[in-house]
């Protein structure tokens, strides 16, 4: 999947808020059954033998899909693709077959069923959550959930079923005329969820490895859909459908996610972009070009497919991917040589063919020229004072979290009196008429870049080597422009001696006429127009905590890139923690800044409304009309406090030094969560994965039973001893438990490790304790009694 940007929990973009819990905005609105408007260019000499089919020929023959002439009475039948089981129980079976004849799925009439299992634990949770709230028709048992149902359609890259077909054995039956058109009317829905079908049949058969499948049951209780993802995500997901309006496609609602068996990371880099040299123009700050060289680092020999993420529009209107509205189109794809190569574009993406690769790891150099009135701001518009190119992937950038690790250059020209705004150390402003140019680069591997532009006044000071510029509109804002770069070197001053040096020599932090969030592409901070209102009085709303979050991700995020999805807490709550701490290091009271303190009771109020509401691991996976607050609540609130606990059981000195390390072992690349836990562990000297299986994978807070007694003991010494409780079975939580009490004014303590249900203590105190209380601080997501 797409990268979301690195940005603050305010940050709503239309219709892009309720897709970041389903799935990609990749709107579909042609039907498979009808013609594809394909953009299509071939070169001969670029093409493959006439007996290997190449990416035009089977996107022809994706182009139409019907039924076969006959098919098969079917009787107590059972298919299986990856933890989706399919029962057919007494119907018919009818091939469906591609515009060619070769077979892409099939479909079935009469009584059936399903079954789809999860396996994973956190995903249980989030499989219970999602379907209580998108699909409560239906039943969550041990991790299943079942369905009759009257018709099925699936669709498959490769042709799956052989064994059912070779054993059908029954009479033929040829598909009547109502059984046609309720294909087609299934068969058109599928392709407004799934319209990419072709390119992954494509992938899939141009790169010789990986099965990609679609299902859609008409079940008596809720209409669902599967999909089996071995070509681009490693994935199985098992969602329903919501219909939105006016518009022509249906978005799906995820209730499951599980990772493939046997997909490694080397599997999710399988293309990855390591330097781009981007050169964006425009005559009138509304259309122009954006030509892309780029060198993708590609393993698997026999690649002749690439897929790449590449806006087809950004009109915020659009009801399908092919809205002619503020488009970017495509008109050449050339290799290193110059020559054309065969591509589509469509469905936010671009699937490009090259020459089979011939070893296990090779370099592609590819270079792409697109034209677009795509200049516009975050809200789609043509702004009189700026637009913005963040997110969105308005360069073509591979699939997934950990496909962009890349060092880069960018030219942009734009027209006065706006001057661009870019990632990258700037090497160069000039003047060209009416014309402004800047030139920027960086060898420093990055995962998100940005280029902006705008009637930018600008700020530039040098602190401690840190070259930092602040862009903003209003003049009369010079206090603010003074003080900002002030108070960010302080911040990354902070980081830098906790986390090891900023990667960059420079830093732009530039204002957004918006409202309410933040983002933080390589070298910049976007934030919106209330920072810069008074950068050191707004206490309430939290923007220099903001700003704090926003400098942190080019530690978590840049540096440390997390792998996937359900390691997106690494980027977020480390973020946001940090914040805190910043927060914390540099206020020289709670009312001269939006302190720690402050963050830490608004994190614990906060996460009272989540702490049973999914997993932290899976807050990317939420559905449903509470789904995007609950991410929210999961990585800004509750992950802080899982780490606010860490950092308080395992001790200041190792809790730094072990992510210290762990981002000096990142060094730009992917991360896991597994990773970190290692990380920790080795600090620690002990394992501690299971602190990491518990919070990150596993929600609900513990619910804890101290039972403590103190008694005289030998030589003047007093026995505490007592035992700590919980309930046995899902809700046990292991805990570094502090029992504390007052010494002649001075705080002491002594610490179980509750490792079990129930957990005996005894400890021999020198004089008699006060009044004991077990977690004081509240440190522990935790409730006493």
């Amino acid at each position: 999947m797409a990268c979301p940007p690195l940005g603050g929990r305010d940050r709503l973009r239309g219709l892009k808020g309720y897709t970041l819990m389903t799935r990609h905005r990749r709107f579909g609105f042609l039907s498979l059954i009808v013609a594809l408007t394909a953009t299509i260019v071939t070169s001969a000499s670029a093409m493959e033998t006439a007996a290997s089919p190449g990416l035009e020929s089977i996107l022809h023959d994706c182009k139409t899909l019907s039924l076969a002439e006959t098919g098969k009475h079917v009787k107590d039948k059972t298919a299986k693709i990856g933890h989706m089981e399919m029962i057919f129980v007494d119907g018919t079976l009818v091939p469906v077959l591609g515009r060619m004849g070769s077979v892409l799925g099939a479909y079935f009439e009469g009584r059936g069923a399903y079954v789809y299992t999860t396996v994973n634990g956190a995903d249980r949770d989030a499989l219970a959550m999602n379907v209580a709230r998108v699909a409560g028709s239906l039943h969550v048992a041990g991790g299943q959930v079942n369905d009759t149902f009257q018709s099925a359609l699936v669709l498959f890259s490769e042709p799956q079923f052989a064994e059912l077909y070779a054993s059908l054995g029954g009479a033929e039956a040829a598909p009547s005329a109502p059984m046609s058109q309720a294909f087609q009317a299934i068969a058109l829905r599928a392709n407004s969820s799934y319209p990419e079908f072709d390119f992954r049949t494509a992938l899939g058969r141009l790169n010789g490895q990986g099965l990609w499948a679609y299902a859609e049951f008409d079940g008596s209780l809720k209409r669902v859909g599967f999909e089996y993802d071995d070509v681009v995500g490693g994935r199985e997901r098992f969602f329903t459908f919501r219909k939105l309006g006016d518009y022509n496609v249906r978005f799906s609602e995820t209730m499951s996610y599980q990772d493939l068996p046997g997909w490694s990371g080397d599997q999710r880099k399988s293309v990855v972009l390591t330097h781009a040299d981007v050169v964006v123009a425009t005559t009138d700050n509304k259309a122009g070009t954006i030509n892309c060289d780029m060198t993708y680092h590609v393993r698997g020999t026999g690649t002749r497919l690439i897929a790449l993420n590449l806006l087809n529009n950004r009109d915020p209107e659009a009801k399908d991917w092919s809205s002619p509205h503020l488009k970017l189109t495509v008109s050449h794809v050339l290799d290193a040589d110059g020559r054309e190569l065969p591509f589509s574009h469509r469905y936010g993406e671009i699937v490009v063919e090259v020459p089979s690769t011939q070893v296990p790891e090779s370099d592609i150099r590819l270079r792409f020229e697109a034209t677009g009135d795509v200049f516009v701001d975050m809200r789609g518009r043509h702004a009189d004072n700026y637009f913005s190119f963040e997110g969105d992937s308005w360069y073509p950038a591979p699939h997934g979290w950990a496909g962009q690790q890349f060092t880069y250059s960018l030219r942009v020209k734009l027209k006065k009196p706006w001057r661009p705004v870019t990632s990258g150390r700037e090497v160069s402003l000039t003047e060209d008429g009416q014309f402004v140019i800047l030139e920027a680069r960086s060898d420093v591997p990055s995962m998100h870049i940005a280029v902006l532009g705008g009637k930018y006044v600008s700020r530039s000071e040098t602190i401690d080597g840190l070259t930092i510029r602040v862009h903003s509109y209003v003049w009369k804002r010079k206090a603010v422009l003074d003080n900002m770069p002030k108070l960010a070197a302080g911040i990354v001053k902070f980081y830098s001696s906790a986390l090891g040096p900023l990667a960059l020599d420079e830093l732009d932090i530039v204002e957004v006429p918006e409202f309410g969030f933040g983002i933080s592409p390589s070298g910049m901070v976007l934030i919106t127009s209330e920072a810069y209102w008074n950068v050191h009085t707004e206490l309430a709303s939290g923007v220099n905590a903001r700003l704090a979050h926003e400098l942190a991700h080019q530690w978590f995020g840049h540096k440390a890139v997390p792998l996937e999805a359900t390691d997106n807490w690494l980027a977020e709550s480390f973020a946001e923690y940090f914040a805190g701490l910043a927060m914390g290091a540099l206020a020289s009271n709670e009312k001269a800044m939006h302190g720690f303190e402050q963050m830490l009771a608004e994190w614990r109020s906060e996460d009272k409304l989540c702490a049973g509401g999914g997993t932290i691991a899976t807050a990317n996976y939420l559905g449903g009309r509470d789904g995007a607050r609950d991410r929210v609540c999961l990585l800004y609130n509750r992950g802080p406090l899982v780490l606010h606990m860490l950092r308080t059981s395992i001790g200041n000195d190792r809790f730094f030094a072990a992510t210290k390390k762990f981002l000096d072992t990142a060094n730009t690349g992917p991360v896991t969560t597994d990773d970190y836990a290692k990380a920790v562990s080795e600090a620690v000297q002990m394992d501690m994965s299971w602190y990491f299986d518990q919070w990150i994978r596993r929600s609900g807070n513990a619910k804890v039973d101290v039972e403590q007694h103190v008694d005289s003991a030998a030589n003047g010494q007093f026995r505490l001893w007592g035992v700590i409780r919980q309930t046995p079975g899902q809700g046990f939580k292991k805990l570094l438990v502090p029992l504390v009490w007052d010494n002649g004014g001075k705080p002491e303590a002594r610490v179980v490790f509750a490792d079990q249900p129930e957990k005996k203590f005894e400890f021999l105190l020198p004089a008699k304790p006060g009044t004991i209380k077990p977690d004081p601080f509240e440190n522990n997501l935790a409730t006493y009694k």
